[in-house]
């Protein structure tokens, strides 16, 4: 075990370099059915447009600029999804912190009900 540590102290090139093959190794796990899915999907649209290309090339020129129009407009229904799913996020995270309060609190009168319930 010294001799690695002694290795990696005269070293230290060694070191960066496993520790950035170790951040690359699970940023690939993390992100490998990402890519997938993204390859896949590229490779669906690669097939429709060399099919309908193939099948119509007059025409392919308008479905190009009508397929490009109907992904903006996805893309901009993405982004509002995904600022609305932002702002509702940051709002269920502040519930969540007021919610152990407000069951102290709910509790506390609870209590306070049963002790006024045992007294009578």
């Amino acid at each position: 075990m010294d001799a690695v540590t002694d290795y990696i102290s005269a070293h230290p090139g060694v070191l960066i370099i496993g520790v950035i093959f170790i951040i690359i190794l699970l940023l690939n796990l993390a992100f490998k059915s990402l890519i997938k899915l993204v390859l896949i999907m590229l490779f669906i649209l690669l097939a429709a447009f060399s099919y309908y290309f193939f099948k119509d090339p007059d025409k392919m020129p308008e479905k190009v600029q009508e397929s490009i129009e109907m992904m903006k407009s996805g893309v901009n229904d993405l982004e509002d999804k995904g600022k609305n799913l932002f702002t509702d996020s940051k709002d269920l995270y502040k519930k969540t912190k007021e919610a152990p309060k407000e069951l102290n609190r709910l509790l506390k009168q609870s209590d306070k009900e049963v002790d006024k319930d045992f007294k009578k």
